[in-house]
């Protein structure tokens, strides 16, 4: 069961994940669902320094 380190704050097992999608009503979320029906909003930050950059995230969660 290995983790991976999506924020500062936020480590999941990859093999976990149910769905990945992005919500732009309130500006740019990605939503990461888990098997269980958890959801982790992650608020894309990556211009910042110390943000997190969703897309980077959705590409690591993507990846097989």
């Amino acid at each position: 069961m290995a983790l991976t380190r999506l924020t500062r704050d936020l480590s999941v097992n990859k093999e976990l994940v149910a769905s990945v999608h992005w919500d732009r009503s309130y500006g740019t979320q990605l939503v990461v669902t888990m098997h269980d029906g958890t959801q982790h909003h992650i608020k894309h930050e990556g211009g910042y320094t110390g943000g997190d950059d969703c897309y980077k995230i959705e590409r690591i969660l993507l990846d097989a």
